[in-house]
């Protein structure tokens, strides 16, 4: 059984929030955290789901916000973020993408560097979430 430590948090700006405030929320919650994960890709996979929900939904606008949860085992570190609705599409990772977009990339990322991860539909948004282990 895996024993999880939480910590949630509800992050907003009157201006709009940054996916820089929520990669810089996780980074805090693993300070003083023993842990052995690639907190490179861990930071990547974050700014990747954060976009998505900043920029798809009503969490981009202003006053709007996300909710992140960063839980952490023994072994495994897992982060969502929640967004809070509006979207026009549920997230999902596309076919094949033209070597020249600049966009539509971001789950395939998630996809090749997270352990799991999933998309959960909920009443007031959607949260997508990734694991991965300690090395």
């Amino acid at each position: 059984m895996i024993v999880w430590e939480r910590r949630d948090a509800r992050l907003s700006s009157s201006e709009g929030l940054g996916v820089r405030d929520v990669r810089a929320y996780v980074r805090q919650m693993l300070e003083g955290v023993e842990h052995s994960f690639d907190l490179d890709d861990v930071d990547l996979m974050v700014c990747e789901i954060a976009t998505n929900a900043v920029r798809h939904t009503h969490s981009g606008l202003p006053g709007g916000g996300v909710r992140v949860s960063v839980l952490v085992s023994a072994t495994r570190l897992r982060v969502e973020v929640q967004d809070e609705g509006g979207a026009r599409a549920r997230p999902i990772v596309p076919p094949q993408r033209d070597g020249l977009s600049e966009s539509g990339r971001g789950l395939m990322i998630v996809d090749g560097l997270a352990d799991r991860w999933g998309i959960v539909d909920g009443k007031d948004g959607v949260s997508v979430w990734f694991e991965v282990a300690g090395g």
